[in-house]
């Protein structure tokens, strides 16, 4: 909490990012398109977030856990397939560094409030879910205009971009309101389930579908104690992927129909990379799509961990796993009494296998299953530290 002998400009500043934060965050639902939420964190975000960077970077970076100074490593080391792209290095870092820029920024923002406002910090859940019912009402006045998509139907704003995501962010304030039913039931929100359930099957969003498969069960054993029929759930899971992945690989199952043409997506993008190199990729070019001939648009990779691959090998695929194993170490070794940012982590993990981009770029929805819960994970602080005068 902030107290009485900081400064004025610490003050002001302090004011700046936290709005500048909790505006971002609503956001993802409720921003006009995702320019607008674009321009709410570099005007809410960034700038702050340099001021406390640069005139206490000792403080943010070197107290407590060091888990900023983790970020800020494992951010570069993702940045640095910058160096063996084809064509002008020089520019494509350049270019590619504003990605370190954005998530480091939101990785100071997300500090700030943990060190500064605890008690907002765990109310955040609480503002995505009304955020997130919000953008269901307007999901359903823009379902009584156009009536039911044979494609999914979308929502308005920034989910409108496409069904698909429309269905992954709405997921999120299903989880939200889940984990709250796990542990007090009540008919209001089960009330408060149902449009929300239709919501997301009406997007026809089939990777919504699957996270919240895996996830919700997974959540309401954890919830209950019972960790370790939730762990071998999630072990049962990940058999029955092994198995499916071999049947697609043997032909049996129809993989391209299966997965929404996704195979023939990342062999395309293959394709258009000669220089590939399985342990250290093509490079982290300043372009993300490909013209898909089979699908007859451009398209990005559809796939979190096809692009680490493709843009760093199983080095950057690595580092990432690092990041997420020290998120999830951090929230087991804390006094945390809430989980859903776990959860929240765990339904991104799943569903980005089929969606998602490089990491280190510049901000998109994705963010607000990868990014946001990993930093809210691991920017947690178990004690307040004491402000500078």
């Amino acid at each position: 909490m902030t107290t009485l002998n900081e400064s004025r400009t610490h003050q002001f500043f302090s004011v700046w990012i936290t709005s500048g934060l909790v505006l971002y965050l609503c956001g993802f639902f409720l921003a006009p398109s995702s320019k607008a939420q674009y321009l709410t964190l570099y005007i809410g975000i960034i700038l702050p977030a340099l001021y406390f960077s640069l005139w206490q970077g000792k403080r943010y970076l070197l107290s407590e856990d060091r888990a900023l100074l983790w970020v800020l490593a494992i951010t570069l080391a993702l940045y640095l397939p910058s160096l063996w792209v084809t064509g002008d290095v020089l520019d494509t870092m350049r270019k590619n560094l504003k990605g370190v820029l954005f998530v480091m920024s939101l990785a100071v923002a997300v500090r700030h409030l943990h060190i500064h406002h605890p008690v907002l910090a765990a109310r955040i859940p609480a503002i995505l879910f009304v955020s997130s019912l919000a953008a269901l009402f307007l999901f359903y006045v823009v379902l009584a205009q156009q009536g039911l998509l044979s494609r999914g139907n979308i929502g308005m704003g920034n989910l409108g971009d496409n069904p698909n995501e429309t269905g992954l962010a709405l997921s999120v304030g299903l989880l939200i309101l889940a984990v709250h039913l796990i542990q007090q039931p009540r008919v209001t929100g089960l009330l408060l389930a149902i449009p929300l359930i239709m919501a997301i099957y009406l997007a026809n969003s089939r990777s919504a579908m699957l996270g919240l498969a895996v996830t919700l069960p997974f959540a309401i054993f954890f919830e209950r104690q019972q960790r370790k029929l939730a762990i071998s759930y999630l072990i049962a899971c990940a058999i029955a992927a092994g198995i499916m992945i071999a049947l697609m690989l043997e032909g049996v199952a129809d993989a391209e129909r299966l997965l929404s043409q996704r195979p023939s997506l990342w062999g395309e993008f293959l394709s258009h990379y000669s220089n590939f190199n399985l342990l250290w990729g093509s490079g982290l070019a300043g372009s993300i799509t490909v013209f898909s001939e089979v699908q007859g648009v451009k398209l990005e990779p559809h796939s979190l961990y096809f692009a680490l691959i493709l843009r760093g090998g199983l080095l950057a695929a690595a580092l990432y796993a690092i990041l997420v194993i020290l998120a999830i170490r951090k929230h087991a070794s804390s006094n945390a009494h809430s989980n859903i940012w776990l959860y929240i982590l765990l339904f991104g993990l799943i569903t980005q296998g089929f969606e998602g981009v490089y990491p280190v770029r510049s901000p998109n929805s994705f963010w607000l299953y990868t990014w946001l819960p990993i930093l809210m994970l691991l920017m947690k602080t178990e004690k307040r530290t004491q402000a500078l005068a």
